[in-house]
């Protein structure tokens, strides 16, 4: 099949939404699935932290501009990259997708392929400035089966670290991030992951899992010279 297997303009409301707010340049824009779509200014989860809020810079100034949207995949994300992304002139880009686009019928290289697409435009529009993709994030779903989604993140997971390697990337290996682990030595492991930081879907982090989440890209950030 060629082309897009999604109506690409489903998620025009909340398009309009962040289009409604001023444009603010030059900041760490935040682009992806519901893992930002959740904390961000348009989330209706009214418990769980805004990262444009919690994560600033020395001075106190704004660093960030979330544009998380719904249960959007790689196509969504570069249909409307004209619209959320380049008229924002990003410092830096972090991308997050694959985890809704395989329930879609994508495979692993078709999202690759787009999400490369994606970062080619933004290379070319904004030189030099950091690319942080994030591979496929843990949650409870799928623990300690070995099913289509084990061998499609495990794939997917591949290919983003060996594009990141040739493309200058930065690869962001969400399931190492400690705080969704009891023991440190679980870091890594699909299926030794924590419940308590999920809600009931077993899928989306609650305020707790977002306020580690958030101190994890403070270190990320500040690692990088961003903050």
């Amino acid at each position: 099949m060629f082309g897009s297997r999604l109506e690409v303009r489903r998620f025009e409301e909340s398009v309009l939404q962040y289009e409604a707010q001023p444009v603010v340049q030059g900041k760490i824009l935040l682009y992806g699935h519901s893992l930002f779509t959740r904390c961000s200014s348009i989330t209706t989860c009214v418990d769980n932290p805004r990262i444009e809020e919690e994560l600033r810079m020395k001075d106190g100034s704004q660093a960030i501009v979330n544009h998380g949207f719904g249960t959007s995949s790689a196509d969504d994300l570069l249909y409307y990259y004209s619209r959320l992304v380049r008229p924002y002139q990003p410092r830096a880009l972090v991308l997050a997708t694959a985890a809704n686009d395989f329930g879609m019928g994508y495979t692993p290289a078709e999202v690759m392929d787009t999400e490369a697409r994606l970062i080619d435009w933004f290379k070319a529009d904004f030189p030099g400035a950091p690319v942080y993709c994030m591979n496929y994030i843990p949650t409870l779903t799928h623990k300690g089966m070995v099913d289509l989604y084990t061998h499609a993140r495990t794939e997917y997971n591949r290919l983003l670290k060996n594009y990141c390697k040739r493309a200058g990337c930065i690869y962001v290996p969400l399931e190492q991030m400690p705080f969704f682990y009891r023991d440190p030595a679980d870091a890594g492991d699909y299926d030794k992951v924590r419940s308590d930081v999920f809600v009931g879907d077993r899928v989306h982090l609650n305020s707790a899992g977002y306020r580690y989440f958030i101190e994890c890209l403070r270190e990320l950030f500040g690692e990088g010279g961003l903050l």
